[in-house]
């Protein structure tokens, strides 16, 4: 059957709004995280860490609470997903990373999606217009 964790990968794309609130969190605080004060992080910075985590429980929590599944399900699958070498084993790969503080800051800091890991793309940015001096212009409409 399908592992938990796949249907969860589902559940992220019929829901975009999860994504968006991750990427919405991402450019509320990651001005903080380009501050730099040596080798020691300021209370602010953790705590907006701490809320990360918070943001990433509750989503977790909704998607558990519809599929009546507990975390120790959602781990079983990933132990599986891991062992099978499921292809999208490497994106929870990613995901388990940012638990991390330390990689979690770097990527805040290296502008990476928190995501995808890909250079950040703030929700609503609007891609820069293609270069198309190379290109022929479109055939006008056929006549009606």
């Amino acid at each position: 059957s399908d592992p938990l964790p796949n249907r969860f990968l589902d559940h992220l794309r019929a829901n975009p709004h999860i994504l968006e609130s991750i990427r919405d969190f991402q450019v509320n605080y990651r001005p903080i995280f380009l501050v730099s004060s040596g080798d020691e992080y300021t209370q602010e910075q953790r705590s907006a860490y701490l809320e990360f985590a918070r943001l990433i429980d509750m989503h977790m929590a909704q998607f558990l609470a519809m599929y009546g599944c507990t975390e120790d399900d959602f781990v079983a699958g990933l132990e599986w997903m891991k062992a099978a070498q499921e292809p999208n084993w490497f994106a929870y790969e990613l995901c388990l990373k940012q638990i991390d503080f330390e990689y979690f800051v770097q990527m805040l800091r290296a502008d990476l999606c928190l995501c995808c890991g890909k250079p950040f793309r703030a929700p609503g940015h609007v891609d820069p217009p293609r270069v198309t001096e190379d290109l022929p212009p479109p055939p006008p409409p056929p006549p009606e």
